[in-house]
């Protein structure tokens, strides 16, 4: 299935009128109601003037909104090219041209992901971007060569869902560092990596409670317990000690490429909560089983 093909001439929308990304998103949704994709024009104005989607996605001079609502029958996609840049109302720093909104029925949310990444991936590129820009009607639109070529993937891959490029650290940040960064940013784990970004290994909740609890119990209780670990006849304080004493050197790193099923079926065989994603040995991403089951469950 060809890109453009989620599209419509009554879905593109060349001047916007809008001036800032809630009101692009209202005037999207309305070519939308037009085009007859609403199951329920009433539902699908109120779902996008209540509230913009939860994760609007910018890539590079577009922005790319998206729901997921029984408001509309099918998988489709509206697109707008406004004379000025939109801005942002949470962030005005944040400004541009082209606006996309992506709408699926709940139950067509891996197809709905697929349509996401694939105008993601489409408008990280140059020359698309500037063939929209470009164009002066919306026929100028639908037939620009490096949008028309593009087509849907036929399944997910691991890019469609993963979470890109969360925190990670040094081998030679202390524990205590990559304790306070877990805690702050409530993340179960921490990616290790070098200067070019290949993974070394990972720090997780289990490195800290090894590592740290037995100071804070003894702390808390009063008792001797040791504090772990020590050089000879002197205890180190865990705080200090460097991630590449403690961290898990086992870990397995997924191609952003690969099947999200094969990825899946991984992690349930062999029991893995996560992975780094790679891309040519360095880390582009993260991807949990939470952020399948959200991605793919969630409303």
């Amino acid at each position: 299935m060809k890109l453009v093909e989620l599209l419509d001439l009554a879905r593109v929308v060349v001047p916007l009128k809008a001036r800032t990304l809630r009101e692009a998103a209202i005037e999207l949704a309305e070519a939308m109601v037009r085009s007859g994709v609403a199951s329920s024009a009433a539902r699908l104005r109120e779902a996008v003037a209540a509230t913009l989607p939860r994760e609007v996605v910018t890539v590079g001079k577009a922005l790319l909104l998206h729901y997921r609502t029984d408001a509309v029958k099918q998988l489709a996609a509206a697109l707008g090219v406004a004379s000025e840049p939109l801005r942002r109302e949470q962030d005005a720093a944040k400004e541009a041209r082209i606006a996309i909104l992506v709408a699926a029925p709940p139950k067509e949310s891996s197809a709905h992901l697929q349509a996401i990444s694939a105008f993601a991936r489409a408008l990280s590129r140059r020359e698309v971007t500037e063939a929209i820009l470009a164009a002066q009607e919306a026929e100028d639109i639908l037939g620009a060569a490096p949008l028309a070529d593009i087509e849907l993937p036929g399944y997910l891959t691991v890019r469609d869902v993963m979470v890109r490029r969360r925190l990670s650290v040094r081998p030679e940040t202390t524990l205590g560092e990559a304790s306070k960064l877990m805690v702050a940013h409530k993340v179960a784990a921490l990616p290790v990596v070098s200067q070019s970004d290949e993974v070394l290994g990972m720090v997780t909740y289990r490195e800290l409670l090894r590592n740290l609890l037995p100071l804070y119990v003894k702390r808390l209780s009063g008792r001797e317990f040791r504090a772990v670990p020590r050089r000879g006849d002197e205890t180190v304080d865990p705080h200090q000690i460097p991630v590449r004493e403690v961290m898990d050197r086992t870990v397995l790193c997924v191609s952003e490429d690969q099947a999200l099923a094969d990825v899946a079926t991984m992690m349930l065989n062999r029991n893995v909560e996560r992975f780094p994603v790679v891309r040519e040995g360095a880390l582009v991403g993260f991807l949990t089983r939470g952020d399948i089951v959200r991605r793919l469950l969630g409303r």
